[in-house]
């Protein structure tokens, strides 16, 4: 069975948006994982911990044959073999190279003390609602019943405009990463 997945991607050190589209093809090679669709990449202010670099964040909507736990497993493999060590030295939502979070899994729900699906932090993250609505508006989130589309409404309504907090990336604005060809992915949500 083939399951979409939704993934959130992040990077606010080096060749950040190299950092994404890296992270991408690692994971469209691995076994029981095709990449279908690419958000459009946004900058965004830290949140939590405000004193570091800015973020290029995007969401990945993957087709995946693999449970939500051996998914897990695959984004932290890849986080690790791209540089990033979770480890209790590390501040968990300090600067990272690449952070890759499993937003979505289908329409299931799990809490565990290792993985919760839906993220428990996505409806209070604006870089992760924008591209979430930009690849399929009228997904409803498994537990909160609602689109994605009306938690970003919600979201702005609590939270005020985007603009301070995030900026949707143009052709250009990311000096050399620009030139970073990403992937080539059409599928519909």
């Amino acid at each position: 069975m083939t399951v979409t997945a939704y993934i959130g991607l992040g990077s606010n050190l080096g060749a950040r948006a190299v950092s994404i589209f890296e992270a991408l093809e690692r994971l469209d090679d691995h076994a029981g994982v095709e990449v279908a669709r690419l958000s459009t990449l946004l900058e965004s202010t830290p949140v939590d911990v405000e004193s570091q670099p800015d973020f290029i964040n995007a969401v990945a909507a993957v087709q995946t044959s693999l449970e939500p736990a051996a998914l897990l497993d695959v984004l932290l493999s890849v986080e690790r073999d791209m540089g990033r060590h979770r480890d209790h030295d590390t501040p968990p939502r300090g600067p990272r190279i690449i952070d890759l979070d499993l937003i979505i899994w289908g329409d299931l729900c799990i809490e565990s003390p290792d993985l919760t699906v839906p993220h428990p932090r996505m409806p209070e993250r604006a870089f992760v609602l924008v591209p979430m609505v930009e690849l399929c508006p009228d997904l409803v989130h498994p537990t909160l019943r609602c689109t994605v589309t009306e938690l970003l409404e919600q979201h702005l309504a609590e939270a005020g405009p985007l603009e301070d907090r995030c900026r949707i990336m143009k052709r250009g604005s990311l000096g050399d990463e620009a030139d970073v060809p990403g992937p080539g992915l059409e599928e519909p949500c």
